[in-house]
């Protein structure tokens, strides 16, 4: 969508949608951005551990939403904040009985 597409009268009281998609690459990473920006919000640690599950084994969904729950956006209310795993597909290979083409 470009800006110039949404007249300032239409757009408000509109409702919009924002898609973020992520890969997690480093779930250690991760935790530790998650972890930090709780202690410095003035979580416990053992908040934060209940929260987010320890480094060891991260809650990867409560870290991603610690670091992407939005603080407001000027003149908007927030309606829904939602964070979904979607498992990447893999393909599995399936072995098949090869066969002889029929003799003429």
């Amino acid at each position: 969508m470009n800006l110039r597409d949404v007249s300032n009268a239409s757009a408000i009281n509109s409702a919009f949608t924002a898609t973020l998609t992520l890969t997690v690459d480093d779930a250690e990473a991760l935790w530790n951005a998650a972890a930090e920006k709780a202690l410095q919000a003035g979580m416990a640690l053992s908040d934060v551990l209940d929260t987010i599950g320890p480094r060891e084994d991260p809650a990867i969904g409560d870290c991603l939403a610690m670091l992407l729950v939005p603080a407001g956006v000027a003149g908007c209310a927030l309606d829904d904040f939602a964070v979904d795993a979607t498992p990447i597909a893999t393909a599995e290979i399936i072995p098949m009985p090869l066969t002889r083409a029929a003799s003429r």
